[in-house]
């Protein structure tokens, strides 16, 4: 028999022993920090209110796991191995709070159910490995979503307002957290227009617009760097219609759901489950459905119009997971739920034990064959590049490459050295050519890694120049990795 302090404790527990089997799984494989991950780091050495590309918040959180536990790679990652399971205790929550309004339609294990399949997605699974903004996104819209709830079942001054806390904050963590008030601006127009003529929806709009504004300042005072950066990388400006582009981003979402929940709620809304419809929660359905179906939407025209990366719309599987759960459940289909979290826990052993599992299938580990080659070798670069600074004491880091910059910032030693970028665009296109600019400190030595070779080209721009040898690493049979280095002194816009 479930009750709620017993599917309360069972899912903590169960919550804790995937955390623990994460943790184990990243010290044993050991993955090397991504692109974005070394970036966000580099941020959280220089705390303010707005980068480049993203708000602040994931800035801000790396600078509080890393000021406590240390630099290393799990402790640069450690907010978003507390914060998935945690949004998973809030889905807990607002699920509980929905089985109210129709106690008689859904089993008591209900939130159980939904969080611990929350708690299991692959999109959670993968991003519980990483440091990314969808952790605090996820986490605020979950929390955004249960004040939401209780504001509209209730409607107390104080859910109203923790409801406008996270979603600023989610604001602060990714801008399209702005799909949240506008989901429920259609939920209260077309389901509870009465509490449109309170002062306590606008008052936590007022108070959410609030919490964001030193980020809107901030962009200000930087050309709206981040706002230019969100419309260009949507790629707006292109020529529209490109079905090959959304039928990518669609089947994506598969893998981004979960194969066989992404068909349930596929099933639910287009397919033959009219009937099976009737007989789920219709109050909690209408919900769910705005804060799900309404971003996902969203995205799927994006992606024909212009582009979608295929995780952009995770925060509309926050709702979306409590939508296709509670449906199965009620139409019966909890063979269907457990089949989706045994293929889910599946995809997880293979994200967290991919290479354990290629040796023991005997498949060679090649750039094609290993889903991790892109953040293999940097911290090999790394240690090469170190021992360099150390033969060069005076020289700085230069970079014309902003992946290479950020790897190196990170990897190489002595960290406190500082790194600079030679923008050869002349574009602001990055937080690097925003804020590391050589022309910022153009006087001195500079060690260039992985830049251009031309000899002319170099001697146009430094007014001494030196060619080192390579650095070499092999990474797999068919990759390996080479890049240049100069040693240039005093550059010449």
């Amino acid at each position: 028999m479930f009750n709620q302090k017993l599917d309360l404790r069972v899912l903590l527990l169960s919550l804790a022993a995937l955390t623990i089997w994460r943790v184990l799984a990243a010290q044993h494989a050991q993955p090397e920090l991504f692109f974005d991950e070394a970036q966000y780091w580099d941020w959280a050495q220089t705390l303010a209110w707005g980068y480049y590309s993203k708000p602040p918040m994931l800035a801000w959180m790396i600078a509080l796991t890393t000021g406590l536990l240390g630099d290393s790679e799990p402790a640069l990652r450690a907010a978003a191995m507390i914060l998935y399971p945690s949004g998973a205790v809030l889905l807990f929550f607002a699920t509980r709070r929905l089985l109210a309004w129709q106690p008689d339609a859904l089993p008591a294990s209900a939130p159980f159910w939904v969080a611990i399949t929350y708690a299991t997605l692959p999109l959670v699974s993968l991003g519980s490995w990483l440091i990314t903004t969808d952790a605090a996104l996820l986490f605020f819209w979950a929390g955004a979503l249960l004040f939401f709830i209780r504001a509209v079942e209730a409607d107390r001054w104080r859910d109203w307002l923790v409801l406008g806390l996270c979603v600023g904050l989610g604001m602060l963590s990714k801008y399209t957290m702005g799909f949240f008030p506008l989901a429920a601006l259609g939920y209260l127009l077309f389901h509870r227009r009465d509490l449109l003529r309170s002062f306590k929806p606008w008052v936590a709009a007022l108070l959410a617009g609030l919490i964001l504004l030193p980020n809107m300042l901030w962009n200000a005072q930087h050309d709206f760097a981040s706002l230019h950066h969100t419309a260009d990388i949507s790629q707006l400006d292109r020529s529209l219609f490109h079905p090959q582009a959304w039928l990518s981003f669609f089947a994506a979402q598969f893998a981004v759901f979960g194969p066989l929940l992404f068909a349930a709620l596929l099933w639910l809304v287009f397919g033959t489950a009219s009937r099976s419809r009737q007989r789920a929660p219709q109050p909690a359905f209408a919900l769910l459905a705005w804060f799900a179906l309404l971003p996902l939407a969203a995205f799927m025209g994006l992606a024909l119009l212009s582009r979608a990366f295929a995780n952009w719309a995770a925060f509309a599987y926050v709702a979306a997971t409590p939508l296709a759960v509670l449906w199965l459940l009620a139409a019966a289909h909890r063979r269907w739920l457990m089949a989706a979290l045994v293929v889910n826990l599946g995809i997880a052993a293979v994200i967290y034990h991919y290479h354990d599992i290629a040796r023991a299938a005997g498949i060679e580990l090649t750039r094609k064959t290993d889903p991790y080659s892109r953040i293999s070798g940097w911290r090999a670069l790394g240690s090469e590049v170190s021992t360099l600074l150390s033969q060069h004491p005076q020289a700085r880091l230069l970079a014309t490459d902003r992946q290479v910059i950020t790897e190196l910032l990170y990897y190489s030693r002595p960290r406190s050295r500082p790194a600079f970028f030679w923008n050869l665009s002349g574009r602001i296109d990055s937080h690097y050519a925003l804020k590391n600019d050589i022309q910022q400190a153009p006087q001195g030595e500079f060690l260039l890694i992985g830049g251009p070779t031309d000899t002319a080209l170099l001697a146009r721009h430094f007014k001494q120049t030196e060619r080192l040898p390579d650095i070499v690493i092999p990474l797999y049979p068919d990759l390996v990795r080479r890049y240049s280095v100069s040693l240039v002194m005093d550059y010449r816009p």
